[in-house]
């Protein structure tokens, strides 16, 4: 198994769906009845990830597992990654806080998927807003 950080971009104020496949630490999908709960946080930081600043509203916001993680593995639509798809998708709401209120700037998000049993799991995006 392997962790790697997901690049993109994004815009300036608006929202980003975020798509991952996210496996358990035998290899295989994690589905909604596998998590206890999900949380994520969006953080500004700089170039060399050495200061990082949580951005209001988006801090260890708690996200209900059926939500955010499907059963089986999806594929098409936004997913280009491979033809084995992806089984967690999430969309920022932007409707109180912005998520990524400094074009130029960089930034975190961090999903936090604490199974029923077992270790947390860990997925992260890195973005810069443009």
């Amino acid at each position: 198994m392997s962790a790697a950080e997901i690049y993109g971009v994004v815009f300036q104020n608006a929202t980003a769906a975020f798509l991952a496949r996210v496996l358990d630490y035998d290899g295989q999908p994690v589905t909604p009845s596998q998590i206890a709960s999900v949380e994520y946080t969006v953080a500004e930081h700089l170039d060399d990830m050495t200061e990082t600043t949580p951005i209001d509203g988006h801090t260890a916001v708690a996200l209900n597992p059926s939500d955010v993680l499907f059963a089986t593995l999806q594929k098409g639509g936004l997913w280009d990654v491979d033809d084995v798809g992806y089984n967690f998708r999430h969309v920022i709401d932007v409707s109180q806080a912005p998520a990524f209120p400094t074009a130029g700037s960089h930034y975190r998000i961090t999903y936090r998927l604490t199974p029923q049993t077992g270790q947390v799991i860990v997925v992260r995006f890195r973005v810069k807003a443009i």
